[in-house]
């Protein structure tokens, strides 16, 4: 057995998510001096260095990065198991699981989403909403697997998936995302960038089927921009896609996250709508979904655009 607690797990994830130990101290409410002894002694307990400092600041070991990426999604959902068993005394009779993807505090492009689910818990006091974020791949196989009642997932992710219903949302903003120190990071919008140039540049995707299928969509995609990759590369979350492009190692698609820790490292250009745009939506289990969720689903309005918060660019012919 390891001699670590629960406190320096929580503080490894909160120092590998911002990889700054004043940010980190600040949002913890405890002094630098003491979040460090903290790590130090979490590391002492394992066995292994989690962190090193580079010229840019503080990075992961690859110890830590495989720590980072094996345990978070176990992490969060043991912190979700108890604060559902400190809920479960005065627990209401209906319970609605929801499954978010990981982005989802990360865009304002969920704002009215956010409202309405906010109006909807204020006017159902009787019924608890359980907020849950996975990977996207996870939040897909949660669904699937009854982990969640209902997921508010992207459309494309959906493909093939069997006895799954569901309902458009809103739109989904499209970047080309980079790092703000990348010479092409100068350039105002993405229609004055050469294209050539991004044809020499490494591009990132997210797991959202299998790495072949996923290279080849993300590869399509980005012709359809007129942009050809230099090679397209598989990364496993959300967290490492946006750490590598705050590093400079390479471009990606993805939404508009203003509210990412590092947002100020990050250029993002939107992109025109193309004819597969995606859509954010609400997804359930056709033959297994309890009359609470089918009720909460009904509240939500068949009006995508009308709940879209970003203004659209049309791709010109």
């Amino acid at each position: 057995m390891y001699n670590i607690t629960f406190l320096q797990i929580a503080t490894f994830f909160a120092v590998a998510e911002r990889l700054n130990v004043s940010k980190t101290a600040d949002a913890m409410y405890i002094s630098q001096p003491a979040l460090s002894k903290t790590i130090h002694r979490l590391e002492e307990g394992i066995g292994l260095k989690l962190f090193a400092r580079s010229n840019r600041g503080l990075v992961l070991t690859k110890e830590g990065e495989y720590l980072y990426l094996k345990m978070r999604s176990s992490y969060n959902s043991m912190c979700k198991h108890i604060e559902h068993a400190q809920k479960m005394e005065n627990m209401p009779h209906k319970i609605i699981n929801i499954g978010y993807p990981s982005t989802y505090d990360s865009s304002k492009d969920y704002d009215k989403l956010k409202w309405l689910i906010n109006d909807y818990s204020l006017q159902h006091p009787n019924i608890e909403i359980n907020e849950i974020l996975y990977d996207f791949l996870e939040l897909k196989q949660a669904l699937i697997y009854g982990d969640v009642d209902i997921a508010f997932i992207h459309d494309f992710m959906l493909d093939g998936a069997p006895n799954i219903s569901m309902k458009r949302v809103c739109r989904s903003r499209r970047c080309l995302a980079m790092s703000a120190r990348h010479p092409l990071a100068a350039f105002d919008t993405i229609d004055l960038i050469n294209k050539e140039d991004l044809a020499k540049e490494v591009f990132y995707t997210i797991p959202f089927h299998d790495d072949s299928s996923d290279k080849k969509r993300a590869i399509l995609m980005l012709n359809e921009y007129g942009i050809n990759p230099k090679t397209v590369q598989i990364v496993p979350n959300f967290q490492s896609f946006i750490r590598l492009l705050r590093l400079g190692r390479g471009m990606g698609v993805c939404g508009y996250f203003l509210n990412v820790p590092g947002r100020e490292e990050i250029k993002f250009f939107e992109l025109p709508l193309l004819g597969d745009s995606p859509f954010l939506t609400v997804a359930w289990r056709t033959k297994d979904v309890s009359k609470a969720a089918q009720d909460f689903i009904s509240t939500i309005p068949d009006n995508p655009d009308g709940m879209t918060v970003f203004k659209c660019r049309q791709k010109h012919k």
